[in-house]
């Protein structure tokens, strides 16, 4: 893997994650791949600038080009939003970040996604489907409710799955509910209320998602 400098501009990183040809295995596994390190600091401002503008900034690629970059940023074993977990960044602004992610189910996976779900692995799914179901399962974090200090970061990511959850997207609420019920085991009453209402509120929904929905409630969720 081929170093680059690690005061990319903005727009530079962008590219970095995204401007890439669609391969098997994905491009940041070849041994030529570019590999960057930005300060953590660095990382949140460019990952919440990019949350933030994501429909318009996502728009020039393609919906696989997307699924891989967004993978690479946040779920694979060197993701750069481990900087989540740096303390030396003040908590807000990490919590602010992470609300910030609500944009992209909101102005990238509620369009671009198709009515598929993927814990059923149902044929011709559209390719951001896959990013979107797993990403709290990827996220790099999880619920730490007896951590005093990580409340305002655990209150953000909840409070995104909520939000999810209302978006009229199979694929999203499906994503919300996976997210849901894994944080379950730290906040059980918090994520069963919620999709306990979330299904009162929608009582016409797909049979099979109906289903998910109370397996997330049980926290029977893969």
């Amino acid at each position: 893997m081929r170093k680059i400098q690690p005061d990319l501009s903005f727009d530079e990183w962008v590219r970095h994650l995204f401007d890439h040809e669609v391969t098997e295995p994905e491009w940041y596994w070849s041994e030529g791949a570019e590999s960057i390190k930005l300060q953590p600091q660095r990382v949140i401002t460019y990952t919440t600038k990019l949350f933030q503008s994501a429909g318009e900034l996502l728009a020039a690629y393609t919906d696989a080009q997307v699924n891989q970059g967004l993978w690479f940023l946040i779920g694979e074993c060197t993701t750069p939003l481990y900087a989540l977990r740096d303390e030396s960044i003040p908590s807000e602004q990490r919590a602010y970040c992470i609300r910030s992610s609500f944009t992209v189910f909101e102005r990238v996976f509620l369009g671009r996604c198709t009515p598929h779900l993927s814990h059923l692995d149902e044929p011709g799914a559209g390719a951001l489907n896959s990013i979107c179901y797993m990403w709290w399962d990827i996220f790099p974090l999880s619920g730490e409710p007896e951590d005093k200090e990580q409340r305002e970061i655990d209150e953000s990511c909840l409070s995104v799955m909520e939000s999810t959850l209302q978006l009229p997207s199979v694929a999203c609420q499906e994503s919300a509910l996976h997210g849901l019920g894994h944080w379950g085991l730290s906040y059980q009453k918090r994520c069963q209320g919620v999709i306990s209402k979330f299904m009162q509120e929608h009582r016409d929904l797909r049979p099979e998602l109906q289903n998910y929905a109370l397996r997330a409630r049980e926290r029977y969720v893969n």
